[in-house]
C-alpha cells in the first residue's frame, strides 16, 4: 500500500473527476506550489497509484451501444487464459476488460454500432474460444452512474458523478477531427487543448471548440482520474442485484441511496438477469458485506436475488475504442 498523506488525498479527489484541471488551479485548491502538486502527481504514478487520466465518452450518443459479457471458463491453462485475454484486449470494440473472481473469470464490456455487430463480435469469440467456455451471460447497458471516490477524503462535502444517460443523439456529427481528438483524449487526457492541436495540425481554439460541442451535446462528459484502488488499500468487488418486481419509484430511491455510500463507484442499470450492477471498493471483505447486507436491508421488497465476486485488475479501459473511430 502507498503512503499518502492528507494533501496527495486532496489532490487525487480534485482531480478524480476532473483530470484535466490546470496545475495553477490545482495547486490553489490544495494550498501548495505548482511544482510541488506537479511533484506529488509525478511520485503518485511512479509508485503506480495514479495510472493516467481518461476522457468520459457516452458513446451512445453517438449512436453505439454497450454490451456487458461474462465469462465461466472451464479446461484452460494459465496459458491458455493468458492467451485469451490477449486476444480479448487486441479487439477495437472493447470498453472494459476485467478478471475476475468467484462464479466468473473474466467480464468484458463492448461497444459497437447495434445488436448485429455485437452478435458477430460475440459468435466469433464462442466459435473460437467455446470448447474453454464453460458458461455466459450478456446484459444490454441502459444507462451508468460514475461516482467520485468519496472514501478518499471523506470529509468531501459534495460529491460528484458522470451520468450516461444512453440516449442517441441524430444532431451529433462527428468528423475525422473529432474522431482524432477521441482518439488522444481516450489515451490520455492529459493532453493540453495546444499539444493535440499541435498532433492534429489544428490550432487549440478549434480543439477547444469541437471539444465544447461535444459536451454540450453530453457526449463528453469529463475527464476522469484512473487510480490503483489497492495501493490505497482498497479491493474492488462487483455486486449484481436482480430485481423483478420493478416499482420506479422504488429502484429511484436504490440509485439515490447508493449515491450516498462512498465506496460505490459504478452503478449500471442493465437489461437482463440482472438489472444493477455496482462497483465498490472496500478496505477488506468485512467492510464490503457491511455495505451489501445495508443495502440488500433497506430495499428487500424489491431485490429479488444477488451476485458478488472480487475485481483483480483491469486490462482496458477506453470509453470511445478505435474499432468505432
Amino acid at each position: 500500500m502507498v503512503k499518502t498523506d492528507l494533501k496527495d488525498r486532496k489532490i487525487l479527489t480534485a482531480l478524480d473527476m476532473d483530470a484535466r484541471m490546470p496545475l495553477t488551479q490545482l495547486a490553489k485548491l490544495v494550498g501548495l506550489s505548482r511544482q510541488v502538486v506537479e511533484y506529488r502527481i509525478k511520485r503518485m504514478q511512479k509508485e503506480n497509484l495514479i495510472l493516467g487520466a481518461r476522457a468520459i465518452f457516452d458513446s451512445v450518443v453517438a449512436g453505439y451501444n454497450w454490451y456487458r459479457v461474462l465469462f465461466q471458463l472451464q479446461n484452460v491453462t494459465k496459458e491458455k487464459k493468458d492467451a485469451f485475454i490477449t486476444i480479448l484486449k487486441a479487439s477495437p470494440h472493447m470498453l472494459w476488460l476485467g478478471e475476475v473472481g468467484g462464479n466468473w473469470d473474466l467480464i468484458m464490456n463492448f461497444i459497437v454500432k447495434d445488436n448485429f455487430s455485437f452478435n458477430a463480435v460475440f459468435e466469433q469469440l464462442i466459435a473460437q474460444w467455446g470448447a474453454y467456455i464453460k458458461e455466459y451471460e450478456v446484459l444490454i447497458y441502459i444507462n451508468v452512474h460514475d461516482h467520485s471516490r468519496a472514501y478518499i477524503l471523506p470529509d468531501t462535502k459534495e460529491r460528484k458523478e458522470f451520468f450516461h444517460e444512453m440516449r442517441y443523439n441524430p444532431l451529433l456529427k462527428l468528423d475525422d477531427l473529432d474522431r482524432n481528438i477521441i482518439k488522444e483524449l481516450s489515451n490520455n487526457a492529459w493532453l493540453t487543448n495546444v499539444e493535440v492541436g499541435q498532433k492534429l495540425g489544428v490550432s487549440n481554439n478549434t480543439i477547444r471548440n469541437r471539444l465544447e460541442v461535444m459536451e454540450s451535446n453530453k457526449f463528453l462528459l469529463g475527464y476522469r482520474l484512473f487510480i490503483h484502488p489497492s495501493a490505497l488499500g482498497y479491493k474492488s468487488h462487483m455486486l449484481f442485484l436482480g430485481i423483478n418486481r420493478l416499482d420506479m419509484q422504488r429502484e429511484k430511491m436504490l440509485h439515490a441511496y447508493l449515491r450516498t455510500i462512498p465506496y460505490i463507484t459504478f452503478v449500471v442499470t442493465h437489461i437482463g438477469r440482472w438489472r444493477i450492477g455496482i462497483e465498490i471498493e472496500t478496505q477488506n471483505e468485512e467492510e464490503f458485506q457491511q455495505v451489501f447486507v445495508d443495502i440488500r436491508g433497506r430495499f428487500s421488497d424489491i431485490i429479488t436475488d444477488f451476485e458478488s465476486f472480487p475485481i483483480f485488475r483491469d486490462h482496458v479501459v477506453n470509453y470511445f475504442p478505435e474499432g468505432n473511430l
